[in-house]
């Protein structure tokens, strides 16, 4: 059986220093955990790259799905292996050519030696190569905007040559940093705040409130499914669903209604934060961003900040609406959370709700709530779901 290559490069990770090969390994395990249900695959570290080998039956595309989702990964490359000498060379680049594999109207070549052993310099392969493959193809030299560019690689013990360069997704390696918990609404914004969060190396379990039997199941429904589309990027996902109701009833009955919105943000940060302790999650994570709705201006974040003792992330605390839509849309979240639902939040909302609110009035207001009583119960009928 034939074998494929693949080299895998990446950036942030090399300048860790002496801490590097922590986030190499763990790069190495979740490229090797993305790629486990096929056979005969093979990951190890070389150098600066990561290579993978794999059974020429198996599709290009399904490797670089693969590889496009896993952060870490800075760039990829399919290449072909070939013993180290020019003839070796010449001959892939004939069945590559000559079996219609390529086409192209114009090329160039980019040479590396990174054995300085090799009898040839960079620029004497370019010329060598370049020239073999004009006579063979017919086709231009075009330094600057080729069609296709012919990268020929030789290292110690071999030569590798490829034609194009995929992009991945960057970042650090999921799990090499700490364990959050993303509060998920269901609209446009958390799910992207999740995924900023990953692709600085954290895990991420997620929590989503709902005020089912006063509404339908929707919003619940909509939580898996934004689960599901986020778990490519992870190996595995916990999603948290929290009956909110009877919290939400309290708060309607005994608290005044500008600061109804208020409060229930609070409560989900007290209950956020008991199942983030129960599950070793350090800190929360929200899709706030400054001044988008009533409840995200500075003073009323601050209002509901008040009640945490851990954490509150917030990604995208910068970012306007356009920008968090096409992080959506690249997501391929946005047709999801735009669908219509039923959100705890927008149940018996004032009219005017207070934007310039404070943590000392937000306090008095629940005075009369039983808050450990409501918290414990919420957290005890809440609902664990596996994806």
């Amino acid at each position: 059986m034939l074998f494929q290559t693949v080299s895998v490069r990446y950036h942030e990770i090399g300048l860790k220093g002496k801490n590097k090969h922590f986030f190499i390994n763990l790069l190495v395990r979740n490229i090797r955990e993305s790629l486990s249900d096929i056979k005969q695959v093979k990951v190890v570290f070389s150098r600066s790259e990561i290579l993978i080998t794999y059974p020429d039956d198996v599709p290009q595309l399904l490797i670089k799905d693969r590889l496009s989702n896993i952060y870490g990964i800075a760039k990829f490359m399919f290449t072909i292996k070939l013993d180290k000498n020019l003839d070796a060379v010449k001959r892939a680049l004939t069945n590559m050519i000559e079996s219609d594999v390529l086409e192209f109207e114009s090329f160039k070549v980019e040479s590396k030696r990174a054995d300085k052993s090799f009898p040839f310099s960079s620029m004497e392969l370019n010329n060598e190569i370049g020239a073999f493959i004009k006579n063979l193809s017919k086709s231009k030299v075009n330094l600057k905007n080729p069609t296709v560019t012919f990268k020929v690689d030789v290292r110690e013990n071999n030569i590798f040559v490829s034609t194009e360069t995929y992009p991945g997704l960057g970042g650090l390696p999921v799990g090499s940093s700490a364990h959050v918990l993303t509060l998920l609404s269901g609209g446009i914004d958390s799910p992207v705040a999740a995924n900023r969060v990953l692709k600085r190396g954290c895990t991420t379990s997620f929590i989503h409130f709902h005020s089912f039997p006063l509404v339908d199941t929707s919003s619940k429904d909509k939580a898996k499914r934004l689960v599901k589309a986020l778990k490519k990027y992870q190996p595995r996902a916990r999603l948290f669903l929290v009956p909110f109701s009877d919290i939400q009833m309290e708060i309607i009955a005994k608290v005044d209604p500008t600061y109804r919105v208020i409060s229930y943000r609070r409560f989900m940060i007290r209950v956020g934060e008991a199942i983030a302790k129960q599950n070793k999650a350090i800190a929360l994570v929200s899709g706030e961003s400054i001044g988008q709705v009533a409840s995200q201006t500075v003073e009323n974040i601050a209002t509901i900040d008040s009640v945490a003792t851990i954490p509150i992330l917030r990604p995208l605390i910068g970012m306007d609406k356009i920008e968090i839509i096409n992080e959506a849309i690249i997501l391929d979240t946005f047709n999801i959370s735009i669908e219509p639902d039923m959100d705890c939040c927008s149940l018996m909302i004032p009219k005017k709700p207070v934007i310039k609110s404070t943590a000392t009035r937000a306090a008095f207001l629940e005075k009369d709530l039983d808050i450990e009583y409501l918290v414990a119960n919420t957290v005890r009928n809440t609902e664990i779901i596996d994806v």
